[in-house]
């Protein structure tokens, strides 16, 4: 129960403090260290003769070439009802990594999730954008977004307010 006064409410609640301070009148010490997992290595009496051979992170220019065209195959869709996983903006900006732009999204809700969170909202409503896959000329963010689903099937289900002046 609160006190009847200003003065009583706080000395209700030092007592309170200082009930639980006597009652846990234990102090934490510092931290445990964590065990050494890794073992030490021995020495060992004779070097190596070559350091391991370090991971190939570059591809041959006809392997990239295949790549690129076989994404951009999957992001031309011939049936309305195809829902490819790879993002066609990104598919075709040249100045994106190719591991980026051929970038698997798993599902085609996150496919949209990306299409609308890095291109739709980011784009003002009267700003033409051009698909580098087709070639086409896009008006407004309202004739990208049909656009998207139309020719590559990427579809948004989020509301229409969500994407900013369209």
């Amino acid at each position: 129960m609160p006190g009847s006064t200003v003065e009583k409410e706080y000395r209700r609640r030092i007592a309170a403090i200082n009930a639980v301070t006597a009652f846990c009148d234990v102090e934490e010490g510092s931290p445990t260290r964590r065990p050494n997992i890794t073992q030490k290595r021995r020495a060992l009496d004779v070097l190596p003769s070559a350091p391991p051979a370090k991971r190939q992170e570059s591809t041959s220019f006809e392997e990239q070439k295949t790549t690129l065209s076989q994404a951009i195959a999957s992001v031309c869709i011939k049936a309305r009802r195809e829902r490819p996983n790879i993002c066609f903006l990104c598919l075709g900006n040249p100045r994106m990594p190719e591991r980026e732009r051929v970038k698997d999204f798993g599902t085609p809700g996150s496919l949209g999730r990306h299409f609308v969170d890095f291109h739709a909202i980011r784009y003002p409503k009267d700003m033409r954008v051009k698909c580098s896959i087709c070639k086409e000329e896009l008006e407004s963010k309202s004739a990208l977004m049909n656009h998207a689903e139309r020719v590559h099937g990427t579809v948004s289900r989020r509301p229409l307010s969500a994407l900013g002046p369209i």
